[in-house]
């Protein structure tokens, strides 16, 4: 009887420990399910966006370029930058936001925004500034198109309007579609006629320099001035309906170095020799080197422009260059041994003028803008014969003009020098009213990155049945790119 009580005391505690791993193998078949479930469902997602792959803030992103923006971004474009007022007119009904989440509708017509007591004064509006005007997202208004105007230009997207620090003045922002900006800033510097490759560099160029501004913005309200260095963004009054559409094949596309979007500027034409960064900009920027271009078709690939002495004085006098009467100027010729005033390029960096009243020296840059010349790749000969002699005033110890004398310019040192050797370069003005100066030079603009006309050149030239060679193009310009789609 006892054998029987043990035999099925065993049989009980067999039974229950069988019952227990069950029910242990059972709830952890179970967990291990429901963790591998939790952990499927948590995992980090990699969308691909062309070849672009995006992932979830789970993952760790090691470059930008890893992060695609899925739909168009928007540039902040400065249209009015410290003004006292602006007009602006609206096409429909739009909507003003303030700062402090207070929405209303204003009826369309045309309006002048200015400062009044620290705030914006818009219409019969007192707003808060940093106010957003935008027009009502409604499939009407969209197909329709309405329009902003800001002094009388039309532009897409909508307007911000910000009170300066200083409580004065104004600014205006238009915060526009990338894909926009593009077309508008494009439609000046190409034709609808060039080949298609030479379009989309260029439209490659122009969004990846937006790009790089918006990645390094300079200004807190804006990325971009509407006018560059460059580049000049007009809104819809300078798209080109042709153009965009092959801007278009290329959306989304810029070029990257290393992990930034690439500063790709570009311009009209550089003469020959395009500039580097390192002369342009006094950077060093690997993928902005000098290189050969094919711009000999630009109509300012080599060009001339005369200019009276008597014009260049009046500009620069009424600039507060106090010179007086020029009697002469000091540039080292391109085709001697470069001097202190010209790049290794042969571009101007300063020059020197003299007055009899005053002196001054001016980077080639500035003197070029002064006298609207196209680049600072230039030469200066005098037109009519340089003088022989100079007339110096004689002064009394009261510095009272009593008379003046004439000095032969070729007089000799003991040594044997010239005025030549002790100031080379300087040429001598005869003072006549009819004298003129002869400035002939190559390319216009900078001549920095790539220029429209050597992509045009360089598209004619291009093998057949070549494709993407805007490509090509692109890694000419800037070596050491490379081409990303972002969205």
């Amino acid at each position: 009887m006892k054998t029987e009580n043990r035999v099925c005391s065993g049989l009980r505690l067999f039974l229950a420990v069988a019952l227990a791993f069950s029910f242990i193998f059972t709830f952890s078949s179970q967990a291990i399910a429901k963790n591998k479930t939790v952990a499927k469902e948590t995992a980090p997602k990699i969308v691909t966006v062309r070849s672009v792959s995006v992932k979830t803030k789970a993952q760790a992103m090691p470059s930008a370029v890893e992060t695609s923006l899925q739909t168009v971004p928007t540039i902040d474009v400065g249209l009015v930058v410290a003004q006292f007022s602006a007009e602006i007119t609206t096409e429909a009904d739009f909507i003003v936001e303030q700062p402090e989440g207070q929405r209303t509708v204003l009826p369309k017509g045309k309006y002048f925004a200015a400062v009044e007591q620290g705030k914006i004064r818009l219409g019969e509006a007192l707003l808060s500034g940093g106010v957003v005007l935008e027009m009502p997202f409604n499939e009407k208004a969209a197909a329709n198109k309405k329009l902003f105007s800001v002094n009388r230009q039309a532009y897409r997207g909508r307007l911000q309007i910000f009170v300066t620090e200083d409580g004065k003045n104004l600014t205006v922002v238009n915060q526009v579609p990338l894909e926009d900006y593009v077309n508008s800033v494009l439609g000046p510097q190409s034709s609808p006629i060039w080949p298609d490759e030479a379009i989309k560099a260029q439209a490659v160029a122009v969004r990846s320099l937006a790009r790089y501004h918006m990645e390094n913005r300079e200004n807190a309200l804006f990325a971009v001035r509407a006018v560059e260095t460059d580049a000049f963004y007009g809104g819809v009054r300078t798209e080109n309906k042709n153009i965009s559409k092959v801007a278009a094949l290329t959306a989304g596309e810029v070029l990257y170095y290393g992990n930034h979007a690439a500063a790709a500027y570009s311009g009209e034409s550089s003469g020959g020799q395009t500039v580097s960064a390192a002369e342009a900009l006094q950077q060093d920027i690997p993928y902005l080197p000098a290189v050969e271009d094919y711009d000999m078709d630009a109509p300012s690939f080599q060009w001339e422009k005369k200019i009276q002495v008597l014009t260049i004085a009046r500009i620069l006098n009424q600039n507060g260059y106090k010179v007086g009467k020029l009697q002469g100027y000091r540039l080292t010729d391109s085709g001697k041994a470069a001097g202190g005033d010209r790049f290794p390029s042969g571009r101007v960096r300063s020059i020197y003028w003299q007055g009899d009243e005053g002196s001054v020296t001016l980077t080639g840059q500035k003197f070029a803008g002064l006298l609207s010349l196209n680049s600072t790749w230039f030469e200066v000969y005098n037109v009519e014969p340089a003088p022989d002699k100079l007339d110096v005033p004689i002064e009394n110890g009261y510095g009272i003009q009593i008379g003046k004398k004439e000095i032969p310019i070729e007089i000799k040192g003991p040594d044997g020098s010239t005025w030549k050797s002790v100031l080379p370069g300087f040429h001598f003005l005869n003072g006549s009213q009819e004298e003129t100066l002869l400035f002939k030079g190559k390319g216009r603009g900078r001549g920095l990155g790539l220029s429209k006309w050597g992509a045009r050149g360089m598209a004619n030239e291009a093998p057949e049945n070549a494709k993407e060679y805007y490509k090509t193009i692109l890694l000419h310009y800037y070596p050491g790119t490379r081409l990303v789609e972002l969205y």
